[in-house]
């Protein structure tokens, strides 16, 4: 080959690596990431294997109810329980629902660096929607919030409006769970199979880090799925309850609303609705107090009766005295009398 060739050919190779020496400096590089972002769709809850429903509007009380769209169901894994700076999320777990499905997405640290950027992501998310989660005004949010501080995010978390299952839960159904794993089995009748416990997660997290064993990341994973997707089915359950409590069908979440949560004419309302021989004892006394209430004393004294008829025996204390309102005055002292030789010494000193 002449020597002219060669010089060229030099010239050539020179030129082409520094032009794709160039290339690849002009290149952006991807962004550094610690996180790891799945997402899946269910329509069967992976433990229960029970359709997930919800309607396409959720009674969140006894008064107001919700969009399904603008609900968001989320659950953290942590470090651990405590409000120490060695406590923090490493996984958020959160979903929507919508066309008979569970959206879920996961946002997992890879490593401890990697929590600013699944919390970044989560608050973004959560912007403008009902937040529904278990235990999670006491826990999961405050933390949430002081780890965003840490790290300088701006939120409105604190502004949102925030449906906590696990105290909807222990006010609305005579069951108390205390964990939500108690919730499922009490109130969705199911028990987790081969799931890791909930006490266990942290410690497989730092093995994960440790050993890189993909089978720690999958069981934490597929624990969290389990706690985010039961949250969809509980509220179902807690949404029926107090549709039927807003409608006076006879349940424990009625009886709550009767008692404590409804207005006097809401009250009345639902119990008027109830017939004669669908009222106990305490129903009768609650009408015969509102009725004493709106001066309606013969009403009252009916109901007073009622009520002590069906047991309620502190009852007959409030009929004898709206008895004496309705000019009843001789029947009045005839059950004073009744009262006072048959019952006990706690209502006879009310008469005396």
């Amino acid at each position: 080959m002449a020597y002219n060739e060669v010089k060229n050919l030099g010239q050539r190779l020179k030129a082409y690596n520094h032009s794709n020496t160039a290339r690849q400096e002009a290149k952006p590089k991807p962004p550094l990431t610690h996180k790891t972002h799945l997402e899946k769709l269910f329509t069967h809850h992976p433990q229960a294997l029970t359709k997930l429903s919800l309607p396409l509007t959720v009674a969140i009380d006894f008064m107001h109810s919700v969009p399904t769209e603008e609900l968001l169901f989320f659950d953290l894994e942590t470090t651990g329980l405590g409000s120490s700076e060695q406590t923090y999320p490493f996984l958020i777990g959160y979903a929507t629902y919508a066309l008979d499905k569970a959206h879920l997405t996961t946002l997992f640290a890879d490593t401890p660096a990697g929590e600013e950027e699944i919390l970044q992501d989560f608050i973004h998310r959560a912007q403008g929607k009902t937040l529904v989660s278990f235990n999670g005004k006491s826990f999961d949010l405050p933390l949430v919030l002081r780890r965003a501080e840490k790290y300088g995010l701006a939120n409105q978390l604190k502004k949102l409006m925030h449906v906590d299952l696990f105290h909807t839960i222990r006010r609305i159904f005579p069951e108390k769970p205390a964990r939500l794993t108690d919730a499922e089995e009490r109130l969705l009748g199911f028990k987790r199979e081969g799931d890791i416990r909930g006490a266990e997660v942290a410690q497989a997290y730092f093995e994960y880090l440790r050993f890189s064993k993909s089978d720690l990341r999958e069981a934490i994973l597929g624990h969290n799925e389990s706690d985010v997707l039961s949250l969809i089915s509980l509220l179902e359950k807690v949404s029926s309850a107090f549709l039927k409590a807003r409608e006076g069908k006879e349940s424990w979440a009625y009886k709550i609303h009767r008692d404590k949560n409804a207005s006097l004419t809401q009250r009345k309302t639902l119990l008027e609705s109830l017939a004669l021989d669908e009222r106990d004892g305490r129903d009768c006394y609650a009408l015969g107090l509102i009725y004493r209430q709106e001066k309606k004393y013969r009403h009252a004294a009916r109901q007073f009766l009622l009520a002590y008829r069906k047991e309620k025996r502190n009852a007959i204390v409030d009929l004898i005295r709206a008895l004496k309102k309705c000019g009843h005055r001789r029947f009045a002292e005839q059950m004073r009398l009744y009262a006072l030789r048959h019952e006990e010494e706690r209502i006879q000193k009310q008469l005396v």
